[in-house]
């Protein structure tokens, strides 16, 4: 097991850990749980859940009508 230790201003740092986000959930027993959590947006989160929007955005494009600009980064 690591001690970690909350600072002045409540923070920790959980080693091997840099830069993520997790959901904290505080139980009854004065336990922690953190779970790994990532934000993601509502139009992506509907993409995700559905599979016929998916199928719908796959088809149109796919269409050879679609046309898209590619910009060379120099």
């Amino acid at each position: 097991m690591t001690m970690v230790e909350t600072d002045a201003r409540s923070r920790v740092v959980l080693p091997g850990h840099p830069k993520r986000k997790f959901l904290l959930q505080e139980n009854a027993d004065g336990s922690i749980l953190l779970q790994p959590a990532r934000v993601v947006s509502e139009a992506q989160h509907e993409h995700d859940e559905s599979a016929e929007l998916r199928e719908l955005l796959g088809r149109a494009a796919a269409a050879p009508t679609v046309r898209r600009r590619r910009i060379r980064a120099e």
